[in-house]
């Protein structure tokens, strides 16, 4: 009987082991995974001179010896520049001119995802600093100056987007500190 026990015990002991071990590997998969999406980069155009900022999201850059209009994928700030004076905010004016002086006299690299171009004929592209080093929606995001706004099917980095939208929010940051975004 006492070796019934001990061996019951064992396979107990063998049987949360082989669970703990098996957490730790979901665990690790799931980084994994989540590292994978974050550097997930594709190809990227560039160096491209920045020639205008138009608002928090859209810019103009030199593509060889063509000015193109860019809206950058999955954010959006508040407006500035809207031919409705009413839906201008003094928070549109702040991002815009922080994005001004963030890229003025600086080249970036444009990233392309599915579609290419908006109904208003604006080239859509997540917008990189640094040789592709650092991600601009990723810094506005983070500094609680713009929303995600994922549409479809131009996705690639929404999950991201998301979760750098939440901690923004937690932390109070940018306009998620000022009240203006709820």
């Amino acid at each position: 009987m006492k070796y019934k026990k001990t061996r019951t015990k064992h396979k107990r002991a063998l049987t949360l082991i082989l669970i703990a071990i098996l957490l730790l590997l979901l665990a690790a998969a799931a980084a994994v995974l989540l590292f994978t999406e974050r550097t997930k980069q594709g190809p990227l155009e560039g160096p491209c001179r920045v020639m205008k900022v138009y608002d928090g999201d859209t810019i103009s850059v030199l593509i060889g010896n063509t000015e193109t209009t860019i809206r950058m994928i999955g954010i959006d700030t508040p407006e500035s520049v809207n031919r409705d004076q009413s839906k201008n905010t003094p928070e549109g004016m702040e991002v815009s001119l922080w994005l001004h002086d963030c890229l003025e006299g600086r080249k970036v690299w444009l990233e392309y995802d599915e579609q290419r171009e908006d109904r208003y004929g604006r080239t859509l592209a997540y917008v990189w600093l640094d040789e592709g080093e650092t991600m601009l929606e990723d810094v506005l995001l983070e500094n609680g100056m713009a929303l995600t706004l994922p549409i479809e099917p131009n996705l690639r980095y929404s999950s991201r987007f998301s979760e750098l939208e939440r901690q923004a929010k937690r932390e109070k940051a940018g306009f998620w500190g000022s009240g203006f975004f709820k």
